[in-house]
């Protein structure tokens, strides 16, 4: 069983007389050959210029569909002293791309101003009332970057207006284009541009290309942010920006980039590309979610120490709001969530939420609950909602909201993501045509995401070398994953939770007979803990750096998921019941006691349900729960094997609760029983009353033991009761104490405590598994 629920996928097994050929040739080693090849390289050569890219892989810029339209349109704005316009986006790519052509322009001369929409007042892309004002101040060319190719109406607006617009852009074309002076597009249908999956900074860094003459070193590091951080694809052309623009951005003088490194604490000679996905590209986006992005364009443009400061200073308190009000809407939507989990997709909407981050709020929930899931924010009149949607797995998000396209009044967006705003009043509706959506391709919500395997491995072949070569395959990102390794049959060495809430963690693996351990690290998944006692076996797959402590370097894996053979055992065993225990979410709770089944139904979350023990085993049946709970300690043996043998796949949480602990009190033996009936015969009759466990102290039996003994007498009629006193019974049912069933029943339960409550859990495991 998966924790994370992948589908595991190993890559298909490549051409291993290739491999050795070009291993050969090359001087390569085959294992980071063999990663080669699974990206497509056939050929020396090709693997050079993979490994080693150079700016004679960058294209003709003047391949691109009206380049040369565009280019001679602004030489001749510039000779004669026209204004331009950078008309750019308020992402990380949009405030690149404004950068690499506004810095070009001014190189060249150029009467030229920038403006970033802004989310709240312009929304996405041109729009008219922003080119009238450009416009009206005596701009005669506009220049769109990152944007413009739906933009019908404003570039119409601009150019019956005397004004002309160049469109560049790399977002999807509509079915008809804008009628622009010009429109550069990678993806035009009337060009064949080798690179199709350029960035926004990669369409401008093309224009400066084409401007200048030549390739534009100096901007390489700025097309290569706008390039990670959109996650366009990093094969051909942009993988060669990417790699040339980290190399730059390590030696770089922009003092803007330079405060904001030394203000993330980033050594240079560590940056790569998760420095620019991870912390460069969300403060620049942080900008633009919550108000203007102008300032972006001004750290990477300033020659002035203290400007970059102050605007690095403003960018990290951003950044710092922006995931405090994304914290803040998770909390919030918590309730709508729970209320939802049994709805196959989660529709969450609330006045007061920050369109801004709504779709980072919608990736965090579906990180946490496996559902697809649109954020939406109720706009202060109520009348419309406003927001963004994440998907999982399989599921085509973009198909589900084009089945209620009737209902919606805007949407955009692909499988895996997208954008909408709705009328309120119609959400109900929208709720139940996307229900009705999921209840027809339930098969695409149960199949699970796929974790592609690059290489299964053993602990010896993970080596500090061996990750080191790993670095000539990056930038990685999309299609040009981080391999992913397994290590199959492996042991816990140990575990621990890290961080002050203790939601990470940390393990040390282990292969049989061997003093050898490789830490792994698992962020975000300390519940993960509870299933990974010490010597369990597991398959465990991840991604591999080098962790650098006090001089040493040892390999680490980075944990994607692990994967136990057969069934995930819990050990929740305690002798004091929490309100964790009664939280676990679409579970099967199991208990033997009346009183706890009737108590669990009202403690338990809604989607959870409850069942007598007994009643369960059974029926055979296998529920459709995500876990079962056994609250608390079953009675029969014979029930408990059944249960083990059961093959159901959930998760199984052992909690086996014991009020009263048959190992605590004991079982009266054979001596205790005849001490007791000669007493009562000797006397010949005693009173029946509170008084009567003073017996138990002259006969120095325990008290509880005492009251067993007598019970078993009443149910075998040893003694029997009259006018309040007791008796020998002259005709019992039969001598033997084996036949009781209370004694059976006291034996039973001591046999399941030492087993349940007694032992190792991984003693408890192994009579699991050997059942």
């Amino acid at each position: 069983m998966s924790f994370a629920n992948y589908a595991w996928k190993l890559k298909e097994n490549v051409d291993e007389e290739l491999v050795t050929s070009l291993s050969s040739e090359s001087g390569v080693s085959k294992n980071l050959v063999r990663l080669c090849v699974e990206r497509g390289i056939q050929t020396a050569e090709e693997m050079q210029e993979f490994l080693s890219p150079t700016p004679h892989l960058i294209h003709d810029p003047f391949l691109l569909h009206d380049m040369d339209k565009a280019v001679g349109r602004i030489q001749e704005a510039i000779e004669n002293g026209e204004l331009i316009h950078i008309y750019g986006d308020y992402d990380a790519d949009g405030i690149t791309s404004t950068t690499i052509l506004y810095e070009t322009l001014e190189m060249l001369g150029a009467q030229v101003s920038y403006y970033l929409p802004n989310r709240f007042t312009d929304g996405y892309g041109p729009n008219i009332p922003a080119f009238e004002r450009a416009i009206e101040e005596g701009h005669t060319l506009i220049i769109t970057v990152d944007c413009g190719i739906a933009a019908h109406e404003p570039i119409r607006y601009a150019m019956e207006n005397g004004c002309d617009v160049i469109l560049t852009d790399h977002h999807e074309i509509p079915s008809e284009l804008p009628e622009a002076f010009a429109v550069v597009h990678p993806r035009h249908p009337e060009a064949n541009y080798p690179c199709k999956d350029l960035s926004g900074a990669g369409v401008a860094f093309k224009l400066a290309h084409a401007l200048l003459g030549e390739f534009p070193e100096e901007m390489v590091e700025l097309a290569a942010i706008g390039t990670i951080a959109d996650l366009v694809s990093l094969t051909d052309e942009n993988r060669t920006i990417a790699k040339l623009g980290i190399a730059q951005m390590k030696q770089t003088q922009r003092i803007g980039l330079v405060s904001l490194l030394e203000k993330l604490s980033v050594k240079m000679d560590k940056l790569d590309e998760k420095t620019i996905g991870f912390q460069i590209g969300p403060r620049l986006n942080a900008l633009g979610r919550l108000g203007d992005a102008t300032p972006g364009v001004q750290l990477l443009t300033t020659f002035d120490d203290e400007e970059a400061q102050s605007i690095v200073d403003f960018m990290q308190s951003e950044n710092e709001r922006r995931q405090s009000i994304v914290n803040q809407i998770v909390e919030e939507a918590t309730p709508l969530i729970q209320e939802q989990m049994n709805q196959p997709i989660l529709v969450l909407a609330q006045p007061g939420w920050h369109e801004g981050v709504l779709g980072i709020v919608a990736s965090r929930i579906v990180e946490q609950t496996g559902k697809p899931t649109l954020v939406l924010g109720i706009s202060d009149d109520g009348l419309t909602a406003k927001g963004s949607g994440r998907s999982f797995g399989e599921f085509n998000l973009y198909d589900a909201l084009t089945s209620v396209k009737d209902h919606l009044l805007k949407f955009g967006g692909h499988h895996m993501a997208a954008g909408l705003t709705v009328e309120t009043i119609m959400l109900p509706t929208i709720i139940d045509g996307l229900e009705q959506y999921a209840k027809d391709h339930q098969d695409l919500l149960d199949a699970k995401a796929t974790l592609t395997i690059d290489e299964v491995l053993p602990l010896k072949d993970i080596t500090v070398e061996w990750i080191e070569s790993l670095a000539s395959l990056k930038p990685f990102g999309t299609d040009n994953p981080e391999p992913v390794v397994s290590i199959d049959g492996i042991q816990v060495a140990s575990t621990q939770l890290l961080g002050a809430d203790k939601k990470h963690l940390k393990l040390h693996l282990k292969e049989d007979n061997s003093t050898y351990t490789l830490q792994a690290m698992a962020f975000s998944k300390g519940e993960w803990a509870a299933s990974l006692q010490p010597d369990t076996k597991i398959s465990i797959a991840g991604t591999l750096e080098i962790n650098e402590w006090q001089n040493n370097r040892l390999p680490q894996l980075m944990v994607k998921d692990i994967a136990v053979k057969g069934r995930i055992v819990i050990d929740w065993r305690t002798s004091k019941i929490t309100k964790d225990h009664l939280d676990v979410e679409n579970a099967l709770y199991l208990a033997s006691n009346e009183v706890y089944l009737k108590e669990l139904q009202t403690r338990i979350p809604s989607n959870s349900s409850v069942m007598d023990f007994s009643s369960f085993v059974s029926s055979n049946e296998i529920p459709t729960a995500n876990a079962i709970v056994l609250f608390d300690l079953p009675e029969k043996v014979e029930e408990v094997e059944t249960f083990f043998k059961m093959e159901f796949p959930q998760k199984l949480y052992i909690i086996a609760y014991t009020k009263n602990s048959v190992v605590t009190t004991g079982i009266p033996d054979k001596s205790k029983f005849g001490s007791v009936y000669k007493y009562i015969q000797s006397h010949g009759q005693l009173p029946y009353n509170e008084k009567l466990v003073s017996v138990a102290n002259f006969l120095k039996i325990p008290v509880e033991q005492f009251r067993v003994i007598l019970k078993v007498f009443f149910e075998l009629e040893f003694v029997k009761i009259e006018n309040g006193h007791l008796f020998i019974h002259t005709s019992p049912k039969t001598n033997d104490l084996e036949e009781s069933v209370l004694l059976k029943k006291l034996k039973e339960q001591l046999l399941l405590e030492k087993k349940f409550n007694y032992s190792q859990f991984q003693e408890l495991k192994n009579w699991i598994e050997s059942q």
